[in-house]
Order: C-alpha cells, then structure tokens, then sequence
C-alpha cells in the first residue's frame, strides 16, 4: 500500500517527527476504508481511541486534501509561518481582483505557480511540480482580505461602510421641531383611481419630527399615466414646496433653529427654496442634505478639492461609482418606514400587494388581479350610462385611491400612538408617564388623572394600581408643538409663489380670480380638487381680479397678489357641511349672518340721511296728531258748557 506519492516526498520530509508519525497512524487506515463508511470510521475510531466525530472530520480532510489534510497544524507551525508577507500581500490582492469569490483566485494561483510564472514572496528556486504545504486552499483563505477590504475593492466604498464603526447620534437634548425629516415613500399594494384603466402605485411624501418620531404631516397621490404620451407621473419637485409651506405654516418650526432634513432624490429642496426658507426665517430655517456617496463626474472636480477621482473610490485605480444619498442620514425615518410597509401588508385590508422588492417577492397572484381589474374597467365604462346602480356595486380587486389614503392615514395614526416600542434615548430624555389601573374599571390615563379635583385624584391613588409607560411619539409632539412658531400669512404667500402653480379660476382664462355676485372666489381645478372651491371674499368688491396661489396639500386658504406682485391678503375656504352634522350647521349658519350683517353695514352708513328724515317725519307727524286732539278736546269742553247753560236757562 503506498504511503506518501514519491512527488510529495520532500514535503513530508521537512515535516517534525510527531506529525509524520500521526500521519502515517490515520493514512493507510483511512486508505482502507471501504462502505459503509460511517461503520468503517466507527471502528477507525474505537481503534485510535478518538470520538467518530474526529474520525469522520479527519476522513473528509483527507478525501479533500490527501495525505496533505492530515497535517497537524498545531503541531507544524512552520506551514503556516513560511508564507512571507510579501506573498500574503500579493494574494489579497489576487482576492480583491475576483468580483465574487476567492476560490476562482486560489485557482488562479495554481495555474500561475504550475506555469512557473513569478509570483511575489516566493523564490525561483521553489520545485514548481506540486503545491507546496501550507499553500493550500484551506490555509490561505485564512489570509483572504478583510470584509471591509472585499466589499471595497469588490463594491465601493459605500457598501464597505457597513463593515466600518458608524456615528453613533442620540435625540437627547433635542426639540420638538429641532430637527425636521422630509421624505418620500412608494406603498407596496396597487390602487385604482376613478376614469383610469389599470392599477397604480400610491405614493407619499412626509414629514417626521426626530425628537418625538412622530410622522406629523403626510401627503398622498397616484402614480398615474398621462392620456396623451402614456408617461407615468410621479412626485414633483413643486409639491415638495407645497408640503414644506403646509408644515411651517400649520405646525411651525423651533424659534431657536430648525433643521431640515432632506435627500437628493424625489424629496428634494432647491436652493431656492432653501433660500427663501433662510431669509423668511432670518437663518432660523436652513436645511441639511444627505452627503453623496459614491462619485462624480469628472467634470466636477474643483481646482481647491482633491480628486474626485482620488477621493470617493476605495483606491486610485478605481473609477468613481454613480452618486447617492447615505441612508444613514435618515436612519430614524428608514426604520418607521419600515414598520408602515410591514402593517400595510394585510392582504384584505391592502389587497393587490406588490412585494418589498417586485423582481424577488412579488405575488403571484398580483398579474391576475391586475388583469381582471381590467376587465371590471372596461365592464364600468360600459354599465356608467345604462346602469349605473350596478356599476356602483362592482367591487374592483384593488382599493379605490381614496380609500386607500384614509387606510393609511388609519394605519399611520396608530402607529403615531404606540407606546410599546424601543425608540433610541426615550428613557434617557424622561419621555414617559405613570396611568392608573382601577380594578373592574380600567385604565384612567395620567392626563385625565391631572384634571381631576383632589380629592377624587386622592380616591382613584387609594384603590389604583400605577400603571408606567411610555409616551407615545404622538403624545411627545403635540406637548413639543405648542412652542413652535408658525409661518404668518405673508410668508406663506412668499413661499408659495415661488411654485409657479397658479389655480384655474371657472371665469377667467388669463390665470386670474374674479370675485362673484356672491362675493366668493371660485376655483375649478380638477388637478387639486375634483369639485369646485368657494372661497369667502365679501371684503373685496365684486368684479376685482387678483393674481392667487394656493397650496394643494392645503387648501384652507387663498392667497391673493395685485398686478404687481403686492401681496392683498388671504381669504378662508367656505367649507361644505354635512346635513347630519347640526353642529358645524349651526356654526355655518351663524358665519353667514355674520357675513350678512358685514355687507349690510355699509348700506346703513348710505341710508343715514334717509333714516334721519324717516324719523323727523314720523316726530312731525305724532306732534300734529297730539295738536290736533287737544284744540278738538278744548272745542268738546266749549260745546258741553253752552248746553249747560243752555239747560239751566230753561
């Protein structure tokens, strides 16, 4: 039975003594084994006096590596340490030129030191016949590069900043409004929107408060196609402005200094946004955006900055990558992102679902859908004119847009009022609270326990079990908002014309509104709202015409502009009321006699001189009424005294 192949004899000559001899005890043994092997190995085992498991670890070795995989390296140091840096350095490299795995570049290095190429770190005069020891595979992978040094050579920089320490930030010592994240998001379900065939993506645009992690103001939209060119239409840079404005102007900003997030991306802010946003604020607003990862055009190195070329690549020899925004940036809304997605998943809830990523998990089943969603939108447009009470109870296979945004506003809003969570520096900032459980009553939360009188506080702390929790994000943001400073009407109105949107006005087709008869401002734009907008404008005369804007995402208030670009003023939305809702009834009824009372006062001013004689008349007249009946009294008494003396004659 052969031992050691007669090529490998010098390698096994060099080996120490101990290490020949343990070969040569498991080499002929396992030489002989034949099937059953695992029966084989137990018997090699109880003969050796080793367990099966080093038995069966030293026969795949030696199925793997020959006689060579029975080398105890323990025992052999000198395998491993006569690799020279020299060549561990060259085979890095050899590592890092392979874009996926390191055998291919093992296999490299065999042909190359077979071929008697040279190679670093090891001398001309090896015998180039055989691999020597400790130049196995299994050895030098335990020399193969760092993952931070694979994924930069292999990837790029940005995907070795995974295997790098990272800024580690807290929102201890922050405030509500301090520090405001802009964002966009594409749901994963399909919608359908009235007067289109086919299924859409929802999109969204956000804005997320870091103190409270609270995702206070969101706006929602379809991506859907244009009718003349069949491009889908997505986000627009305008509506970033409009969200913007929305949130300084309704919610407002930290008096001390905000700072607005944003990406590169969809939601991004022009610098003339950011500019504007600076000089109404008086630098109390500036923005922050994400750095860019990857590399530049050439053409944009600058002559006081290195290389772009030298800078954004892992080494000189490697092109720049194309350039991205740094998720990390936003770490706090990628995570609540997160958590959206995964609670809009409920396939009855949010039917049509697209996957997470549609080129690996997307359903099945979503084709199908799709294409009897088409089918139902033919079957619509054919029943709308003949029966439409029908075509109202179809049931389409993806929820209508509208639906879906109030799903999400649902879905959202309970996510706002979570108080299970693990949010970063929560404790530390003290944002917590104590409720109190009542035995066969429940939960009576510290809010409503702080209105109470004392002595009923005093009752519930006798027979309530503290309850501590966690602050919601919600709770943590409205306490946070009653200190923030809002945008005032003329900054707003700044803001806004800088979007160049102008609403279309049902009288004029110059881009201006006309006040009505009724003295309302009435806008028809479809692409803000499908009915009609009536705004109140009873100050202002009937028949003037005023440049306006208006925020879509917004749509309470109307800003109007003179000839010049003059900022006029503002005039509030006249809201529709429901006939059920007596309350806001009431309320609108009591505004028009309000309105009525302000449109009549002028008239009254007119009238004065007309009322004033109206009541010199009515004085005149009382006066000649009261004269009259005098003389004709004293006339009766005259007549009653001549008949009296009349009758005491006769």
């Amino acid at each position: 039975m052969n031992l050691i192949p007669t090529t490998d004899l010098a390698d096994y000559l060099l080996l120490p003594k101990a290490v020949q001899d343990e070969i040569d005890t498991w080499h002929p043994r396992l030489q002989s084994i034949s099937p059953p092997i695992q029966r084989a190995l137990d018997n090699v085992a109880a003969a050796l006096g080793v367990s099966a498991k080093t038995a069966r670890r030293k026969y795949d070795l030696w199925r793997k590596q020959g006689w060579r995989g029975l080398i105890n390296r323990a025992k052999a140091p000198a395998a491993a340490s006569s690799l020279s840096p020299e060549f561990l350095e060259w085979w890095k490299g050899l590592c890092g030129e392979n874009a996926r795995k390191c055998a291919p570049a093992y296999r490299k290095f065999v042909r190359m030191f077979l071929a008697g190429e040279p190679i670093p770190g090891i001398e001309p005069c090896v015998p180039r016949g055989s691999i020597p020891i400790g130049y196995s595979y299994d050895n030098l992978i335990r020399y193969k590069p760092t993952a931070f040094e694979l994924a930069a050579s292999r990837i790029g920089r940005t995907a070795a900043s995974n295997f790098r320490p990272k800024l580690a930030m807290t929102r201890h010592g922050l405030h509500v409004g301090e520090r405001l994240m802009f964002d966009d998001m594409w749901h994963d379900f399909k919608i359908s929107v009235l007067g289109q065939r086919g299924s859409f993506r929802l999109l969204q645009l956000h804005a997320h408060d870091l103190f409270s992690a609270c995702q206070f103001a969101r706006g929602m939209k379809a991506r859907i196609r244009d009718e003349g060119d069949e491009k889908s239409i997505g986000l627009k840079e305008s509506e970033m402005l409009f969200l913007v404005c929305h949130v300084l102007t309704k919610f407002g900003y930290y008096f001390d200094g905000c700072v607005i997030m944003v990406e590169h991306g969809t939601a991004a802010i022009s610098q003339e946004l950011e500019q504007a946003l600076y000089d109404l604020t008086n630098g109390r607003v500036v923005v922050e955006r994400s750095g860019i990862q990857g590399g530049r055009d050439f053409g944009e190195t600058k002559p006081d900055r290195p290389s772009t070329f030298q800078q954004l690549s892992a080494f000189a020899g490697q092109y720049p990558g194309r350039g991205k925004g740094n998720f990390h940036f936003k770490a706090s809304l990628e995570s609540l992102g997160n958590l959206i997605h995964n609670e809009t998943a409920d396939l009855l809830t949010f039917p049509g679902q697209t996957g997470s990523n549609s080129r690996i998990n997307c359903p099945e089943e979503l084709a199908g859908r799709e294409k009897h969603g088409d089918t139902l939108s033919l079957a619509l447009i054919a029943l709308a004119n003949t029966n439409s009470q029908i075509a109202n109870a179809l049931r389409l296979p993806f929820l209508e847009v509208n639906q879906a945004k109030w799903l999400v506003e649902e879905v959202m809003e309970r996510i706002n009022r979570r108080t299970e969570h693990d949010l970063e520096g929560w404790l530390e900032c003290g944002l917590t609270t104590t409720d109190f459980h009542i035995p066969g009553v429940g939960i009576i939360p510290s809010g409503e326990f702080l209105t109470m009188a004392t002595d009923r506080r005093a009752a519930v702390e006798s027979v309530a079990t503290p309850a501590p929790r966690k602050l919601s994000p919600r709770e943590v943001f409205e306490a946070g908002r009653k200190q923030l400073v809002k945008f005032r009407p003329e900054q707003s109105a700044t803001l806004l014309l800088k979007s160049n949107f102008r609403p279309r006005c049902g009288q004029c087709d110059d881009g201006t509104v006309i006040v009505g008869k009724d003295h309302m401002i009435n806008l028809e734009d479809k692409e803000i709202c499908p009915s009609p907008l009536r705004y109140l404008a009873h100050h202002l005369a009937v028949g003037d015409k005023f440049q306006a804007v208006v925020n879509p995402w917004s749509l309470e208030v109307l800003h109007l502009f003179d000839a010049r670009g003059g900022w006029v003023g503002q005039v509030d939305l006249w809201q529709k009321v429901p006939h059920v809702d007596h309350e806001a009834l009431q309320e609108q009824m009591g505004a028009a006699a309000k309105v009525e009372r302000e449109l009549l006062a002028p008239l009254a001013a007119r009238g004065a001189q007309l009322t004033r004689k109206r009541l010199e008349d009515a004085r005149h007249n009382t006066e000649t009424i009261r004269g009259d009946a005098a003389q004709t009294e004293a006339s009766i008494e005259a007549t009653k005294d001549i008949l009296r003396k009349a009758a005491d004659t006769f």
